[in-house]
């Protein structure tokens, strides 16, 4: 039966909740292995998937550490003769702000997969995490998953599975996030800051890369991109295969088409013809036979 995970209350200073499970819990971290280290030392892991952001958060942060100093200490690894963070890059930023030259850490030799899986497992449960972020970080996990478990013992688990676990999610919706990270960046760009709906972007990111750029030419320039046209471009790349200039066509289809005209006779108007012992389907009648003989006449005079 494995262990219950004890509830963590978390301050401004303590930045990232996995830490106590990476550590093994802080308190058990044995004084002699927490050691002042230069900041000038520490580098980001590699193609850090999570943005370290100078929002309101960020300064709450700084102000934290300015008047306690860093509680939590950040975990890293060798890298040559630095030191790449695995956990604590907004701290170490937040650091750096509030002019620390030297802040604890805790090193851990671990290999490229297992650096990975628990970078990602340590930023991945924030709330804040944009659907880009997501969708990287899992992919990179997943990767590192099927590089630790060649054979396929993921603890009888799909990659896919295992790797959702740590943030909640099914496998389906790892796979939803993973092909997300197909989007267009900047159509990606959009699913972060709401203007787009995710599954709008979804249905975006199963195009070809050469269709969506030409897509996103045209909705910088204001065109509107729904569902409905996607839906209508898919068909027509199955069919007739799609360009830039056919898919120009088919989002300004509804301004090229001819606008149904809409005459409107107030009432006031037709009483000036009509006496009120008219019927309106009396009045249609009579306005549509001077019609028919106003084009009669009309005819005649252009033959």
């Amino acid at each position: 039966m494995g262990k219950a995970k004890k509830e963590i209350v978390l301050d401004a200073n303590y930045d990232d909740s996995f830490d106590e499970i990476l550590l093994d819990g802080v308190a058990s971290v044995k004084k002699n292995e927490i050691q002042q280290m230069p900041i000038n030392k520490l580098i980001p892991f590699s193609n850090h998937p999570f943005k370290v952001l100078d929002d309101e958060n960020m300064a709450e942060l700084v102000d934290s550490i300015r008047e306690r100093g860093i509680l939590s200490p950040v975990v890293v690894r060798p890298k040559g003769n630095l030191y790449e963070l695995i956990s604590g890059h907004r701290r170490t930023h937040a650091a750096r702000a509030a002019g620390l030259t030297e802040i604890p850490v805790v090193v851990r030799d671990m290999s490229d997969e297992e650096a990975t899986i628990l970078m990602v497992d340590a930023n991945i449960q924030r709330e804040e995490i944009l659907p880009s972020e997501r969708a990287h970080s899992l992919k990179m996990k997943i990767e590192a998953l099927n590089n630790l478990y060649k054979h396929g013992e993921l603890k009888g688990k799909r990659s896919r599975d295992l790797a959702g676990e740590e943030a909640g999610l099914s496998g389906r919706q790892v796979q939803r996030y993973l092909n997300l990270n197909d989007l267009h960046a900047g159509f990606l760009d959009r699913v972060d800051d709401g203007r787009m709906q995710m599954t709008l972007g979804l249905e975006i990111a199963s195009m070809r890369p050469e269709v969506q750029q030409w897509l996103y030419e045209y909705a910088d320039m204001g065109a509107i991109i729904s569902s409905t046209l996607i839906k209508k471009l898919k068909s027509v790349e199955e069919t007739e295969g799609l360009d830039k200039e056919v898919i120009g066509i088919i989002i300004h289809e509804d301004d090229i088409k001819p606008k149904a005209r809409k005459i409107t006779i107030s009432e006031r108007k037709l009483n000036k013809y009509f006496s009120s012992s008219y019927s309106i389907s009396d009045m249609e009648s009579v306005i549509f036979s001077l019609l028919d003989q106003w084009k009669i006449d009309t005819e005649g005079e252009t033959n």
